[in-house]
């Protein structure tokens, strides 16, 4: 029973935002239906791309620079590269850039959230066949930052795919997104205090989300 109440707390972020885009921000619930699929789907080839490539011999180096390099291209080029191409996905029409903005984020979420819960399942595997106590509280504040990241960066992609619908193409927002993503996961993969700084990220993440948003679109709110 505990198992499926942790799963379900898994996608209460992700409830609580559907709640607040239908009601506030008046957006269609069919709309944000498809871009928890998108999300859903998202996390399939990310998975097996990441499994195997974790394979090769360079990933399994220990060294810094090699944990820093895996940090960037295992997670965070691959990923946000699976999540700006589905992006493309998620409908636009009659959506303003701040629409637009928030249905990336939805769909950012809904990856973070079915993210969460595959890495709750190994969690608890791992746990369970060392004969160990799950311990819920380090699942769940890695759960709910990993959420927060997906976010703020399926967000910047998002302002990305809108300008390019608009005719404008920004690289650099691409850029910006696979870095942010991999900062934090170099700095989440720490078990000293060197993790905090992962805080720091997720919150430059949402600066930076702000900001490209109010360069791209000023007149609106």
């Amino acid at each position: 029973m505990a198992v499926v109440l942790s799963i379900i707390l898994c996608f209460v972020p992700l409830l609580v935002f559907f709640a607040l885009c239908i009601f506030a921000f008046k957006m269609k619930a069919v709309h944000l239906l498809l871009a928890m699929v998108l999300g859903l789907l998202c996390v399939l080839p990310v998975s097996v791309i990441q499994f195997f490539a974790g394979m090769a011999p360079f990933f399994s180096n220990q060294n810094l620079i090699y944990i820093l390099l895996k940090s960037f291209l295992l997670y965070g080029f691959i990923e946000e590269i699976c999540k700006m191409g589905l992006s493309f996905a998620l409908p636009h029409k009659e959506y303003t850039a701040f629409d637009f903005l928030m249905l990336s984020f939805f769909f950012g979420l809904s990856l973070g959230c079915f993210e969460s819960v595959i890495y709750f399942l190994d969690h608890l595997q791992k746990s369970t066949a060392m004969g160990g106590v799950l311990l819920y509280r380090p699942v769940f504040v890695r759960m709910f930052t990993s959420d927060l990241i997906h976010t703020f960066c399926a967000g910047i992609l998002g302002i990305f795919v809108y300008e390019k619908r608009r005719g404008d193409i920004h690289v650099s927002l691409v850029v910006i997104a696979v870095l942010i993503h991999g900062i934090y996961d170099f700095f989440a993969g720490f078990s000293n205090s060197y993790k905090y700084f992962s805080i720091a990220v997720i919150l430059f993440a949402a600066l930076e989300c702000r900001t490209k948003y109010s360069i791209y679109n000023p007149s609106e709110k």
